[in-house]
């Protein structure tokens, strides 16, 4: 993407995660733009850029021009992004910051949020959603994310000799964080014994291995320097950003080796003129602990198949060189599609996580899929 200089982060927006019956998805993004809003010391008025998602759990067509007529917003630009995962809110900050740059609008939002753990119209396990039945897929069993994911995860054990304390060390470095978040779902410490006595879900895959599903939504708002410089918040910019897509299900998956994260990661932070040294604190996917393995290596933290080595020694945790998930992440935090990786990297590069604060952090990286694992994207962050 073109330089960012033109545009940065200056509010972030997070609703009380849980359970919260009653409550719609157009309530809790209006909701949490509203608490970005305030944050970035702007009101619903200066808003003329607009990016969302309608909920995964309740499909609806037109979901930006539903926020705004629901808010009274009347956005130059706007248009609901899906790529699935945690890929979306990096591309709806790309849009936003695309639309501030050229001039397109001022005040750019972007929000996702659904009651995924209350409001799913059909009793199920994670997601019921309407779409596609893969015809490789749904006739065998094979159907939302933890099947397909399962069987990631046993392609990694069978090459790499990956076990299931690996990815315990995983699940409890998440959890340590989110006891940090007064915002996590998930705060109660376990041990090893703990995870590996938890129900089985799909084996390999553990409860504790699977993101936790809430009710919730998270917002950020974008504008341009010279408005940010009668704002409140330290500006965070955006100074690279790569995506590339290798499939849609997972029997087209193209095997480990070939999605091209690796490829992805170096193109971001090319254009951002660092390297993996470089990046402080990184915010990666992890829906479920596989997928946090999986980019570590593929990203280059550690060579192919030595994943369970990094985490073991540490070296996601706070106090390491670079943590991992700071806030607790899907796993701890609460599932909301990945949009609160890029509110607490923001709140990271502000100096503002309280006790979870990487010290003088001044790189971020986010990176995440859509799918399972087929479209993947990395955005570097920096303190302005």
């Amino acid at each position: 993407m073109a330089s960012t200089s033109d545009a940065v982060i200056v509010g972030i927006g997070e609703t009380r995660l849980g359970k919260r019956p009653g409550v719609t998805g157009v309530e809790l993004q209006a909701e949490a733009v509203m608490a970005a809003l305030r944050d970035a010391g702007l009101g619903k008025d200066d808003v003329d850029g607009l990016f969302n998602l309608g909920p995964y759990s309740n499909p609806s067509q037109m979901y930006a021009m539903t926020l705004s007529e629901y808010m009274g917003v009347r956005p130059a630009v706007q248009s609901s992004i899906d790529g699935g995962g945690s890929w979306t809110p990096i591309y709806m900050l790309a849009n936003c910051i695309w639309a501030v740059q050229s001039g397109q609008c001022s005040v750019a939002v972007c929000t996702f949020g659904e009651a995924a753990a209350t409001g799913r119209p059909v009793q199920g396990s994670g997601w019921t959603t309407s779409g596609a039945r893969p015809e490789y897929e749904y006739p065998f069993g094979i159907t939302g994310a933890v099947g397909p994911y399962a069987l990631i995860a046993s392609r990694h054990m069978a090459l790499y000799g990956t076990t299931p304390e690996d990815l315990g060390e995983i699940a409890m470095s998440a959890r340590r964080h989110a006891a940090l978040n007064d915002n996590a779902v998930r705060q109660t410490l376990f041990t090893m014994d703990d995870y590996l006595a938890s129900r089985m879900v799909a084996s390999p895959l553990r409860l504790f291995d699977c993101s936790t599903m809430v009710d919730g939504a998270g917002a950020v708002v974008v504008t341009s320097p010279e408005r940010a410089a009668d704002l409140p918040n330290h500006p965070v910019s955006i100074s690279g950003f790569a995506a590339r897509t290798s499939h849609r299900t997972v029997g087209q998956f193209v095997d480990l080796d070939q999605i091209e994260l690796r490829e992805v990661a170096e193109r971001a932070m090319g254009r951002a003129g660092i390297s993996l040294h470089d990046v402080d604190v990184a915010e990666i996917h992890d829906a479920f602990t596989i997928s946090t393995l999986i980019y570590l290596e593929e990203m280059g933290f550690c060579r192919r198949g030595e994943g369970g080595d990094y985490v073991r020694e540490g070296r996601i945790d706070l106090g390491s060189r670079c943590p991992v998930n700071t806030h607790g992440g899907l796993l701890s935090q609460g599932h909301v599609a990945g949009f609160l990786h890029v509110t607490e990297a923001v709140r990271q590069l502000r100096h503002d996580a309280g006790a979870a604060q990487v010290a003088d952090a001044e790189v971020a990286m986010v990176a995440g899929n859509g799918g399972i694992l087929g479209t993947n994207a990395v955005m570097i962050l920096g303190r302005s």
